[in-house]
């Protein structure tokens, strides 16, 4: 009889091991806001400063768009060099499928360059733009993190009031 139920604890301790080690691999989601930082698996980063613009030295606005301003910081938490591109990160401003966009590619040094370095512990931080339509009030930056196996990590969501 002693058997039978320690048989049983071991069944229910390795289904709740298994439990918890399939809930760590699954895609997590984050939700912030500008201003608040958010940490993936390799790095951290912060949004913050937003606001429009009806135009900018060596950009061209369209017609019926403003632009989005806003800073990112990017830090690198890992132990190794990152690249980094601009579009990684995507700006989305609504639930149509052509609400969303990447950030210009950047015209002077205040703004991120379309891809860089981060050495371990380096930040950077710089201006992003993002043609939106005039009457968009808020946008939410997203970033997928991908595993090494190429599936989905974990989503970043930071919410963008302009």
């Amino acid at each position: 009889m002693i058997r039978k139920y320690k048989h049983c604890r071991q069944i229910k301790w390795t289904a709740a091991a298994l439990a918890l080690l399939l809930t760590g691999c699954a895609a997590r989601t984050v939700r912030a806001q500008a201003g608040q930082t958010v940490s993936t698996v390799l790095f951290d980063f912060t949004v913050s400063d937003p606001q429009t613009l009806t135009e900018y030295p060596g950009v061209t606005v369209s017609e019926g768009e403003q632009l989005a301003s806003m800073m990112l910081t990017v830090t690198n938490t890992g132990t190794e060099t990152l690249p980094f591109f601009s579009p990684d990160f995507q700006f989305q401003w609504g639930e149509g499928d052509k609400d969303f966009g990447v950030c210009l590619d950047g015209v002077d040094d205040r703004m991120l360059p379309y891809a860089w370095d981060l050495e371990p512990g380096e930040t950077r931080t710089g201006l992003v733009l993002v043609p939106v339509p005039r009457d968009c009030t808020g946008l939410t930056v997203a970033y997928e993190e991908l595993g090494e196996d190429g599936s989905r990590a974990g989503t970043y969501f930071v919410e963008v009031p302009l």
